[in-house]
């Protein structure tokens, strides 16, 4: 499309080594929309570009991380602790981590159960359509579950 900015493969790697890098601000899911951290502002909707996915894991006590791996095996604060070996691994949350922009921004989302599903499902609808993630941009919506937000992913319009 005319004025439509793409990257190629090489540019959007280069661009995913700079976020993974840089300290990202995360995202937290409400039931009423998308915390962006920065305003007191709810984002129940976002057209976003995801640069990058993942398996990741977080440990839990009294509802606060104690224990966070962005990549399913090695701990974030203590690169010696393997997640295989860890006698706490049964008791850790299983996650996908996404890296993406929004509005210019590097943002990490983790997703854990129906949220992580979803978006594997629309992960597998691209492929089979023969399109990368990281090339096109994705819309994000929150439906209200109550006490949780549950995110679900399309493909934003042309």
């Amino acid at each position: 499309m005319k004025g439509e900015n793409t990257m190629n493969p090489q540019q959007t790697q280069i661009l995913r080594d700079i976020v993974q890098r840089m300290m990202a601000r995360y995202m937290t899911i409400r039931p009423l929309g998308i915390d962006l951290g920065n305003s007191g502002k709810l984002i129940a909707a976002l057209n976003c570009r995801v640069l990058n996915y993942g398996a990741a894991r977080t440990l839990y006590r009294k509802r606060r991380p104690i224990c966070r791996s962005l990549d399913a095996v090695k701990a974030l604060k203590d690169s010696k602790k393997h997640c295989q070996q860890c006698l706490d691994r049964t008791h850790c949350t299983g996650q996908v981590r996404l890296d993406l922009v929004f509005e210019d921004c590097p943002y990490r989302l983790l997703l854990a159960y129906t949220s992580a599903k979803n978006f594997l499902l629309y992960t597998g609808k691209l492929a089979k359509q023969k399109l990368e993630i990281q090339t096109i941009d994705t819309k994000i919506i929150v439906v209200n579950r109550g006490s949780w937000g549950e995110l679900r992913f399309f493909r934003a319009d042309r």
